[in-house]
């Protein structure tokens, strides 16, 4: 006898999700549970367990569900209010607290002066660079130029003006410099010095020898012709403000018949007359500019005077170096005492002109002023271009005129210069000097109200006399 046993199949007894979707109903058992894609997704539903219910809202694949509901726990919504009403309070007593707010303002003024700070710092470091770069490139310059000495013949000087063409004003300056004020033979005179009337170009070059500390060794020197126009009375002051001690400034005053200053207009026309600048304009040139300027360049032994003519100025100064040499003109006791060397540049025969700006433009040398605050002349913006002596100095009639046809209108286009850059004949100017002194003394010699009386014998005994 056979016994079959019987075999028995183990009960599922793992708990069973039941998920309704729609009106279906579906389950899952726990290996399917856990092998959805979705882990944690499906748990128990016992009473047990701490995790809600969760239930289907949408269509249920067999792998994955779209979407589902989630039941919250019941929440207090009187704490969350109370919770959110105790924040915002303290949030707005933060933002009212002024040393909070005071606090928040420092620091953040701190940390973008922070960043200003390093930036500048940044640009510094460049800009440092690149000057120390430009420094080397002007020192290696400078010293070539430095082995270039002043000329002592025609030749020589014709090759330094081709160099010198080629120089900004600041290297000229510095060249002259370096070569008069470095001679031990000078001793504590001036070799170098600027003559200027304050015009544009002087005072460009004014500026220049500021700018690179050369005024402490470089005099100015200006001619008060006591005919200036009152702006430019006014400007004396204004210059020296500007410059203050740097600035050696001498002006200069007309000379009288014994060579002594003359300090009025009015002491000039006792000594002269109101018209002498038209009378003899080479006579006005000399007691007024020339012969004060000669004086205080003999007092200070200068080899070198340093001039604002402009080759684009026209006239006489069209074909200007920017180095010459000047003889000393014919009459002079300079020239009298001119020692015989083989050089004719000696400086026992003349002195050297210096025009550092020779090649520039009118409108490089405004340019210049006004990119550098440089001041000046407030008669320049009421439309002179070049101003003088009151008397001989006017506005432009054309804008295209050149910029001195406004000076000694009425003298000729050849008469535009002011004199102190014309060959001048000395012997010449002292015989007229010398005539307008014994006229001078004939007037004063000659009774107030006397009158002339012309009568013959014959007349004059029969009382018939006539006066003229």
């Amino acid at each position: 006898m056979v016994i079959k046993k019987r075999s028995h199949r183990k009960r599922d007894t793992s708990p069973t999700l039941v998920i309704k979707e729609h009106d279906n109903e579906l389950t899952m058992d726990d290996k399917t549970r856990s092998e959805s894609p979705v882990p944690g997704l499906f748990r128990s539903s016992s009473p047990e367990s701490p995790v809600p219910a969760l239930r289907a809202s949408s269509m249920l694949s067999s792998s994955t569900l779209s979407s589902f509901d989630y039941d919250m726990p019941n929440v207090d919504s009187s704490n969350m209010s109370s919770s959110s009403s105790q924040v915002s309070s303290k949030f707005t007593m933060f933002r009212k607290n002024k040393a909070v707010k005071w606090i928040l303002g420092a620091i953040i003024k701190l940390a973008i002066m922070f960043v200003l700070v390093r930036v500048q710092r940044q640009r510094k470091l460049v800009d440092d660079a690149s000057t120390n770069d430009n420094t080397a490139d002007n020192t290696q310059q400078l010293e070539q130029l430095y082995a270039m000495p002043l000329p002592t013949t025609p030749q020589e000087l014709s090759e330094v003006n081709g160099e010198l063409a080629k120089l900004d004003p600041e290297f000229i300056l510095k060249w002259a410099h370096h070569h008069l004020h470095d001679s031990p033979e000078l001793g504590d005179s001036h070799p170098l010095v600027q003559a200027t009337s304050f015009g544009p170009t002087g005072l460009v070059i004014l500026d220049q020898l500021s700018l690179h500390n050369l005024l402490d060794t470089i005099p100015v020197i200006t001619m008060d012709t006591l005919h200036l126009f009152p702006e430019s009375y006014t400007f004396y002051e204004t210059v020296q403000s500007h410059y203050k001690s740097p600035l050696h400034l001498t002006i200069t005053k007309p000379l009288d018949m014994i060579e002594e200053p003359i300090l009025s207009k009015a002491e000039f026309e006792e000594s002269y007359s109101s018209t002498l600048w038209k009378d003899d304009p080479k006579l006005y040139t000399k007691v007024t500019k020339l012969e004060p300027m000669q004086q205080r360049l003999e007092e200070w032994n200068a080899v070198m005077w340093i001039t604002g003519r402009r080759r684009s100025q026209g006239g006489e100064r069209v074909k200007l170096d920017v180095l010459e040499f000047e003889p000393y003109p014919q009459g002079s006791d300079m020239y009298s005492s001119a020692a015989k060397s083989t050089s004719p540049f000696h400086s026992s025969k003349g002195r050297w002109k210096l025009n550092p700006l020779a090649y520039w433009s009118y409108d490089q040398v405004w340019s210049y002023i006004r990119d550098n605050n440089v001041p000046y002349n407030s008669l320049y913006d009421q439309g002179y271009t070049s101003i003088g002596d009151e008397m001989t100095t006017s506005k432009p009639e054309k804008a295209d005129e050149g910029e001195r046809s406004g000076r000694f209108a009425g003298f000729g286009e050849s008469n535009k210069e002011c004199g102190l850059h014309v060959d001048f004949d000395f012997e010449a100017a002292a015989d007229n000097k010398l005539d307008y002194q014994e006229e001078k003394e004939e007037e004063e010699a000659e009774p107030e109200g006397a009158e002339n009386v012309t009568c013959d014998i014959d007349k004059a005994r029969q009382g018939e006399c006539s006066e003229e």
